[in-house]
């Protein structure tokens, strides 16, 4: 696995693969804010229509101020948490312009499926993130529990994320490469756990999703061409 993801590290600087993450970064924080805004203009008519019946609004003014602090933060927080999903989704939009770099580089004799259409990679990537939040809310109550217990909590997130990124870029890429190089039974837990850590470290994140992906096709490709 550290030798599959060391190739995908090593292709890092093929500018091919700095689109994908500079747009995929652009709108995940435009969403992000967009979601701020929204959340927070939202929130703040909420107050303003609760606290507009105190008899003195100014002293209600500053337990507003308090109400909506704490919500934004929740939501900074909340963003924080989800960033790499939904970094992870936009970048799934472009993820046929990194198969086709690696491909190249590493893999010049295989021949590549066709890739999907735009709309196909939309729904991908719309899946990944719906499935993440879904499954990182059920869990999230053994998440906050396991905190308590170091390293419960930290093991249980990177286990849950991880096969969840494994599973799901592996499902991707079973659409482009070559059948006869699958494992059905191969969910890449391991490759999405790593790559599920490294969305923790600032900047790192922004790579994580290509890592997981370039990784996991050097692993699939094993068996059949030397790396």
């Amino acid at each position: 696995m550290i030798n599959n993801y060391w190739l995908a590290i090593e292709q890092l600087g093929d500018r091919r693969l700095w689109k994908p993450v500079l747009w995929a970064t652009f709108f995940s924080l435009l969403s992000l804010a967009l979601v701020l805004f929204i959340g927070t203009s939202a929130a703040g008519w909420f107050f303003d229509s609760i606290f507009s019946y105190f008899d003195s609004y100014e002293k209600g003014s500053w337990i507003r101020i308090v109400a909506q602090s704490i919500l934004v933060i929740f939501f900074i927080i909340l963003g924080f948490f989800f960033f790499g999903s939904i970094h992870a989704a936009f970048l799934g939009i472009y993820i046929d312009d990194i198969i086709n770099a690696v491909q190249e580089k590493h893999y010049p004799d295989i021949v590549l499926q066709p890739a999907p259409n735009l709309y196909t990679s939309i729904l991908i990537s719309i899946r990944l993130v719906a499935l993440s939040a879904v499954v990182n809310l059920i869990a999230a109550p053994f998440f906050l529990l396991g905190w308590f217990f170091p390293p419960l909590g930290i093991a249980l997130q990177l286990g849950v994320n991880g096969f969840l990124f494994g599973r799901e870029y592996k499902v991707t890429l079973k659409q482009r490469l070559p059948q006869e190089n699958f494992n059905q039974n191969e969910p890449f837990t391991g490759y999405g756990s790593l790559g599920a850590a490294l969305m923790m470290v600032p900047l790192v994140n922004l790579f994580a999703p290509l890592l997981i992906c370039n990784s996991i096709f050097h692993a699939i490709m094993k068996n059949k061409t030397s790396n």
